[in-house]
């Protein structure tokens, strides 16, 4: 038992024992005046329990803290308390509990000592977004004690609010899966920065970008590298396909297939969308989350908003679940696909989207790399070196990513490079 309690038994003791003696010396006495003095002292702990639990009704509460926030940004938890009592209240202690993707900086519990009558006052804390997801919350706990410190009371009044922790972007070298094979729009198909012959002007380098076309002139003059960009005649649509199948999931938490794969997703579409490119998403689990066809820079929070959402719950596998929405990629598009499958079924997706006309970067989460000992074991390295000969071998193009990897380098290394 810890102290505060050992006084809350202290102070009953003390009342009962002290009711009583003054009872028996007015008995002794007969003393009319200290018969009065018992009596009150013996009803003092019923008046005390009473003024307790009322200091806890007539209370409604509100939080108040961002509709949305990226993953690694501190916000802080406001709580508002309003009396809409005729009585004060007082010693009011307000606790509150967090998600699992949301941590606490400091304890979330404060005490608000002193709330009037029709007064409204904030207690906050701050809170760190460490995971995506989408976060509801329901109640906050108060808990106070009567004027003599005799009794605690609990009470949990809703306060209900939801807050969307979005996918935080990286940056990436340019994203360009290989040129379509078909002919497309006008729309589809602009002049853009990129691999061509027709010089386009400087830009900061980017980790994964090609030493060869760093401009050592400018940088010199610049103090950091640049790079050479050319104009060059591609597809302007990418689409992204984000594999939700449990099938090959690996890792836990952040360090998961799951959640680099939501990373490098939003990544691209911040991209795509900041430099006018059109952008699909085709995210489908149990519940569907895909996106067609966004231009508008503005339209990334939408795709945050989607990303937030995904789970790695597809009753499909990637395979079917590409066959199944086949129709609904641009027409041209250049295609990435984010997923730590193997496999046969792979290879065949992979070529029967080169086969419709789409250029085809395959980005291959090697899941051995996320497993932990504890873990069953899944498919090998091996398994995805051959993966990667085979996408290979359908003309795709093939990226790597393992646990601990520098999102930015990978996705500038091919994989027969690596």
């Amino acid at each position: 038992m810890d102290m505060s309690g050992q006084l809350t038994i202290g102070k009953r003791f003390a009342i009962v024992f002290g009711a009583m003696f003054i009872f028996i010396v007015a008995v002794l006495l007969h003393a009319e005046y200290l018969y009065y003095m018992s009596f009150a002292l013996a009803l003092a702990p019923a008046l005390a329990w009473v003024v307790g639990w009322w200091s806890l009704r007539d209370l409604t509460a509100e939080r108040r803290m961002p509709a949305v926030v990226k993953v690694g940004e501190a916000f802080a938890m406001r709580i508002a308390l309003s009396n809409a009592g005729v009585a004060r209240k007082q010693f009011l202690l307000v606790r509150d509990g967090l998600p699992s993707g949301l941590v606490a900086e400091s304890p979330p519990e404060r005490w608000l000592p002193d709330l009037v009558p029709g007064e409204t006052a904030e207690v906050e804390y701050p809170v760190l977004a460490r995971k995506r997801g989408v976060y509801p919350f329901g109640w906050v706990d108060l808990d106070s004690t009567d004027p003599l410190g005799i009794f605690g009371f609990h009470r949990e009044i809703e306060a209900p609010a939801t807050i969307i922790v979005h996918p935080r972007p990286v940056a990436l070298p340019p994203v360009r899966p290989p040129a379509a094979g078909v002919t497309v729009s006008v729309r589809a198909r602009l002049r853009k920065r990129g691999e061509g012959t027709d010089f386009a002007g400087l830009r900061e380098y980017v980790p994964g970008d090609d030493m060869r076309r760093v401009h050592w002139k400018n940088s010199a003059k610049r103090g950091k590298l640049t790079v050479v960009e050319y104009e060059s005649g591609e597809a302007n649509s990418i689409a992204v396909v984000l594999d939700l199948s449990p099938e090959y999931l690996a890792g836990h938490d952040e360090d998961s297939t799951l959640e680099y794969g939501v990373t490098l997703a939003a990544s691209i579409a911040a991209q795509c969308l900041r430099r006018g490119a059109e952008f699909s998403l085709l995210a489908e689990g149990a519940e569907g989350h895909s996106l067609w066809s966004l231009t508008a820079p503005s339209e990334e929070t939408r795709v945050m908003d989607a990303l937030a959402r995904v789970r790695a719950d597809a009753k499909a596998t990637l395979a079917d679940t590409l066959l199944a929405f086949e129709q609904w990629l641009p027409a041209g598009s250049g295609v990435v696909v984010i997923s730590p499958a193997v496999g046969p079924e792979a290879a065949v997706a992979a070529r029967r989207l080169t086969a419709l006309g789409h250029g085809v970067l395959w980005v291959s989460l090697v899941a051995p790399s996320f497993l932990r000992e504890a873990d069953d074991a899944g498919p090998t390295e091996a398994a995805y070196a051959e993966l990667a000969t085979a996408l290979a071998g359908a003309r795709c193009e093939v990226r790597q990513v393992r646990r601990g990897d520098h999102l930015a380098t990978r996705m500038g290394v091919r994989a027969h490079a690596a």
